[in-house]
């Protein structure tokens, strides 16, 4: 049996001997830096890092390190994780046969929409499996194993090096910083700033990382990319991690003991500022609401990645005017009697602007350079007022000052993403992101995200007894019903299947109703303090 063990310790060195290793560099959205990865960093496979994140062997359980990694990351990624599936959804490969199948209509739309925009030898391969297995200019989708979708390293970056002499397998990988992952290829994804952004590369769209859903691809029959909360979407997937909170911390351990996290402390130097001593610190830890943390930098994120964009699209000629850049709505307005369209409050009359929820200042922070970023925000909406769907040189322009002082903004981020969030703080963001977005709730992807938002801190109050759940839960399940806020459907199921009622939903969207609810959801956290 030794032997045994002897061998399963060995199956990662063994397999990165026999796999072969791809080249991996992708440029990362400016809003966050620490997404990189040096170009000599290359992938080494999904089936590198099932080895161990599929099963524990008997001596990691038996040293406790499940106790701190379940490894078993894989398999529920590979079981339950709609990215895992997502190749599959869109494989064209299959016989007339099977595309006729009720459980292929995602497949059969997908041949439908490469036939329609007539897509040479290698376009769909590049145009779509960029998001639907995560392939890159410097990783093609012929060097990856497509049956896995949207792999491990598509998120968690190229494992060359930080799986290297066993170095994310050592108790003192968990002291390293974020940056000093970062250089080793890791993106650390418990940084909302960074997992952010590498969700919204593909969720939202990055033209410089060939991730962009066309609108002549929603005119084939794409389905549209819904608003994005990275709180709401992360719990869905559902999660094949542990949270911090989960990871159990044990007095007095030996440092030979990798069942308990002994590395603690330097733990919380690398990733947090909080004063106090080693005990209150980390008991601010375990009290923060890490969640809406989470909810709170992520739409932040996206809010500076939509300016990025708008950037990128502007930069080139090819692909300014393409209209999924803006908002469907500012064109897609159905003629309905009685109906109080959404207005964008200095927006001119058939002047598209770009979708609105991802507009979203930032809580109480910066003033120095809030005048700076406003001045810039409202030169951009004059430049999109100007000329139908914007002045391209002007606000390329614009767009690379705003940027600029969108540096300072991710240096706020970090701070906050460096401290823990209090009870307090939750209300507060509550407050201001209600008034902030008030006037911007008559538009049904707005008033979507806001809520999905709201409720990630509405029931992190009420996990932390802070919140009666009975004096929220009547209003927040209408909002749920009326909004179509559930994402957790069926592994296998297509996209398609609530694609129809999303957009019936969006349709007969009572935006008086949602504000008031909104309104009263937030007022009944007023006795928190």
């Amino acid at each position: 049996m030794v032997w045994l063990r002897v061998v399963w310790l060995h199956i990662p060195l063994m397999l990165s001997v026999l796999i072969c290793a791809t080249t991996f560099a992708v440029e990362p959205p400016r809003a966050d830096p620490h997404a990189t990865a040096p170009v000599s960093i290359f992938n080494i496979g999904v089936k590198e890092c099932a080895a161990c994140h599929s099963a524990p062997s008997p001596i990691y359980t038996a040293l406790g390190v499940t106790r701190f990694v379940r490894l078993i990351e894989a398999t529920e990624w590979l079981k339950f994780d709609k990215h895992s599936y997502a190749y599959e959804l869109v494989r064209q490969d299959l016989s007339q046969d099977e595309l006729e199948t009720d459980e292929r209509k995602s497949n059969k739309l997908s041949v439908a929409i490469t036939s329609k925009l007539n897509y040479k030898v290698g376009e769909f391969e590049e145009k779509c499996l960029s998001c639907h297995v995560g392939s890159s200019a410097n990783v093609p989708p012929t060097r990856m194993d497509l049956e896995f979708g949207v792999q491990c390293e598509a998120c968690h970056g190229p494992g060359s090096e930080y799986t290297r002499r066993e170095q994310h397998q050592q108790v003192s990988w968990r002291a390293k910083t974020p940056d000093q992952k970062s250089e080793l290829g890791m993106r650390d994804l418990s940084s909302p700033s960074t997992s952010a952004a590498v969700c919204l590369s593909c969720h939202l769209g990055n033209i410089n990382e060939g991730r962009f859903v066309t609108h002549n691809m929603y005119a084939a029959g794409h389905p549209v990319l819904p608003p994005f909360d990275l709180q709401t979407f992360l719990s869905a997937m559902p999660p094949h991690w542990k949270t911090l909170p989960e990871k159990p911390i044990v007095a007095n351990a030996s440092k030979s003991d990798l069942g308990t996290f002994e590395l603690q402390a330097e733990y919380n130097l690398a990733h947090f500022d909080i004063a106090g001593t080693a005990d209150a610190i980390q008991l601010a830890i375990q009290g923060s609401y890490d969640k809406t943390r989470r909810s709170m930098i992520g739409g932040l994120v996206a809010n500076d990645l939509g300016i990025e964009l708008i950037h990128q699209a502007a930069a080139k000629t090819e692909t300014w005017g393409d209209y999924s850049i803006y908002n469907c709505m500012g064109c897609h307005q159905e003629l309905k009697k009685n109906r109080t369209p959404f207005r964008h409050e200095s927006r001119t009359p058939g002047r598209p602007f770009p979708a609105n929820w991802l507009r979203l200042e930032y809580p109480a922070i910066h003033v120095s350079h809030r005048d700076k970023q406003e001045a810039l925000s409202r030169q951009m909406t004059d430049s999109f007022n100007a000329v139908p769907f914007g002045d391209a040189r002007q606000l390329n322009e614009l767009s690379e000052s705003h940027l600029q002082t969108l540096s300072n903004r991710f240096a706020d981020r970090r701070k906050m993403e460096r401290q823990a969030m209090t009870k307090q703080e939750v209300r507060q963001w509550l407050e201001f992101l209600l008034k902030s977005r008030h006037d911007s709730l008559d538009d049904y992807w707005v008033a979507k995200q806001t809520a999905w938002m709201l409720f990630v801190a509405i029931d992190e109050l009420v996990e932390h007894k802070e919140l009666a759940h009975d004096s929220v839960a009547p209003m927040q399940k209408e909002l749920r019903e009326s909004l179509r806020l559930d994402l957790k459907l069926p592994r296998r199921q297509s996209v398609l299947d609530g694609q129809k009622g999303s957009l019936e939903t969006a349709r007969s969207f009572d935006a008086a109703r949602c504000k008031l609810l909104l309104i009263k959801i937030v007022e009944a956290t007023a006795t928190i303090r």
